[in-house]
């Protein structure tokens, strides 16, 4: 069993976070392949996006030309607890207390700035794969226009798979969508509406939409909305 976004030894890069460092400017990403799982449909964005993936070896994740980077660097804290030190006066240096004050914080800081999704899932030697659905934590979806969509993908082209599977949910909103792959969305909680031309069609959990690909729609809820949607092919983002 494997906890997606909550890795002790290696960082997730997904689509959702190269989305958000393009949103922020960035231009590149620097990652260390040891420490770091990029999925297929990262890249594909980012190549899409112009947004340069850069490798560098361990211990060199550290730069000076405002690159951003991907997973946790042992270096990074370290340089952080010196600084510390350098600026408390002798008496208050308590090395063990000071280095766990430093290490509450810093998780605590990426705990709040955490970004893109997470969710737990199983996967059997015959690639079998089971996602707890109660586990889910939304990223945000940028193509929403800047409105609150979370949308997470659980299955996609790094399982092998030719179909893509994810949960969106968002309060009170709408937003424009052409889709250029087909979509199928199972309604979870409350009301997923979708507009097609002057007619809205109002889904309830239980329910099923499929919207074919080249369908011009609007996405919306009056009130809080969570669905399941499966898309084909896998890498719908690209399409």
């Amino acid at each position: 069993m494997s906890l997606i976004g909550s890795r002790i030894m290696k960082s997730l890069l997904t689509a959702e976070n190269i989305k958000e460092l393009h949103r922020n400017g960035q231009t590149s990403v620097e990652i260390t392949p040891q420490r770091t799982i990029i999925t297929p449909e990262a890249r594909d964005v980012a190549k899409k996006l112009g947004l340069k993936i850069v490798d560098v070896p361990v211990g060199s994740e550290l730069r000076k030309d405002g690159a951003s980077q991907a997973g946790n660097c042992p270096d990074s804290l370290q340089a952080i607890k010196k600084a510390v030190r350098a600026k408390l006066p002798a008496e208050h240096q308590n090395s063990n207390l000071l280095d766990q004050l430093i290490t509450k914080a810093l998780k605590e800081l990426q705990h709040q700035d955490a970004v893109g999704p997470s969710f737990e899932r199983e996967q059997a030697s015959n690639g079998v794969v089971l996602v707890r659905g109660n586990s889910v934590k939304p990223g945000k979806f940028e193509g929403a226009g800047g409105k609150p969509i979370g949308l997470t993908d659980v299955i996609g082209s790094a399982d092998k798979s030719s179909i893509a599977a994810g949960y969106m949910q968002w309060e009170n909103c709408s937003f424009p969508w052409t889709l250029n792959y087909d979509e199928i969305d199972v309604v979870l909680e409350g009301e997923l509406h979708i507009t097609c031309g002057n007619k809205t069609h109002v889904g309830k959990p239980g329910d099923v939409f499929f919207i074919p690909t080249g369908a011009a729609i609007e996405f919306g809820s009056p009130g809080k909305v969570r669905f399941v949607y499966v898309t084909y092919p896998a890498d719908w983002l690209a399409q």
